[in-house]
């Protein structure tokens, strides 16, 4: 019997994020209170970030996500349900629509 619990993790970096449609909604959310004024923009950052939090796992991709969360915003605000978070070989990330 394997004990493991990261035996089923890779052992290379994942070069690619899928942002789930849950996840775009729940911001969308947030960001619509904030823009109604029912939001602090504190409160909004914090449960925002709180969202990407539950669904980023990767803690790099999650920093990521919060530093860009502005840019993550204008994706959701185009109405993109398939937003991903890229990394290439040289570590550079940027969000991306498929």
């Amino acid at each position: 019997m394997i004990s493991n619990p990261d035996w089923f993790e890779p052992k290379e970096k994942q070069y690619m994020h899928q942002i789930s449609i849950d996840c775009i909604e729940k911001l969308a959310e947030c960001h619509g209170k904030f823009n109604k004024a029912e939001l602090s923009i504190d409160a909004s950052l914090k449960i925002a970030k709180q969202i990407l939090t539950d669904e980023i796992k990767d803690q790099e991709f999650l920093e990521f996500a919060i530093m860009s969360y502005y840019k993550l915003l204008y994706y959701i605000a185009k109405g993109n349900l398939n937003i991903r978070i890229h990394r290439d070989i040289e570590d550079r990330m940027w969000f991306g629509v498929g």
